[in-house]
């Protein structure tokens, strides 16, 4: 109890005595008067007090209610983040569901040179994105798809400034799965990111990190002339020679980069580990829809 609530208590003055008559009076009846009658029944009850064993059952019932429901609500807090479990299994459904848009690309001639890189699948009519490092200069491109199958393509539209170029396959008779396509302005920094594609010439490979930064640059060397690729994603997904062109999916396995670029250290002139940019998405989708004129969209 709080000491001023003491002080007070002691302060307070003694309730006044009654006067000696009054009380004499209070005490004394009349002669030959009857005597008080005894209390009622209804007065003996309400004068009762509570037993002990209802009390030790409200007592109970409390105890439940406060810690039962404390409980519920802790269960409901832990249970709305993932764990993980969840991720991993998100994870594998995810790359499961991506692999079979994601495609390898074959680059050759003319003579002996070739590179192998990575693209994704548009739409079922056959367009394919990649980069432009991955296919320019060359004269003869393969698509090997998930499934095995191969299939030759030909060279819709190249954009070194842009480091993106669109390749074409036969369709007929080609199971085709288009990637679904993420608005990348929506991207948010710590968001979980996949990169897939054929890294050293791995097909089918994936690698993964998280979104590290937004808005990046970078520069490219093609032909003598160097480029400035704007407003691309960080990732720390490893990103490797061969994955070009491929594909950084967010969880939901939406396409939200085509990795491009790795940074290197200055100091070593060696790929930093960790730091990899891929053109965002929206920058894909605009600079595709010219070449191909809507068709690939």
């Amino acid at each position: 109890m709080p000491d001023n609530m003491s002080d007070a208590a002691a302060s307070t003055a003694p309730a006044p005595r009654t006067s000696p008559s009054a009380s004499a009076s209070s005490r004394t009846r009349p002669a030959g008067s009857p005597p008080p009658a005894p209390p009622s029944s209804a007065q003996a009850e309400g004068k009762r007090g509570i037993h002990p064993l209802w009390l030790v059952a409200g007592a109970v019932v409390l105890f439940a209610l406060v810690f039962g429901i404390g409980a519920i609500a802790q269960n409901e807090q832990t249970s709305s983040a993932p764990s993980g479990t969840t991720i991993e299994a998100t994870t594998i459904s995810t790359i499961q569901a991506v692999n079979p848009s994601v495609v390898q690309i074959q680059s050759q001639g003319p003579g002996p040179a070739g590179s192998v890189g990575s693209g994704e699948i548009l739409n079922t009519s056959g367009y394919i994105v990649t980069n432009s490092h991955v296919v320019h200069g060359f004269s003869a491109y393969t698509v090997l798809l998930s499934s095995g199958q191969k299939a030759a393509a030909q060279l819709v539209g190249d954009v070194p400034a842009q480091d993106l170029a669109v390749l074409k396959i036969n369709a007929s008779n080609l199971d085709l799965k288009p990637i679904a396509i993420a608005d990348s302005s929506k991207v948010q920094v710590g968001e979980f990111a996949i990169a897939m594609g054929s890294p050293l010439g791995l097909e089918q490979s994936a690698t993964s990190g998280i979104v590290s930064a937004l808005n990046r640059e970078g520069t490219e060397l093609v032909d003598g002339k160097r480029y400035t690729l704007t407003g691309m994603i960080q990732t720390s997904a490893p990103i490797n020679p061969g994955n070009s062109g491929g594909a950084l999916v967010n969880l939901k396995g939406q396409l939200v980069g085509i990795p491009t670029l790795a940074a290197v250290d200055p100091s070593t002139g060696v790929a930093a580990n960790g730091i990899g940019y891929a053109i965002s998405s929206n920058t894909m989708q605009s600079v595709v829809h010219q070449l191909t004129n809507g068709a690939a969209g």
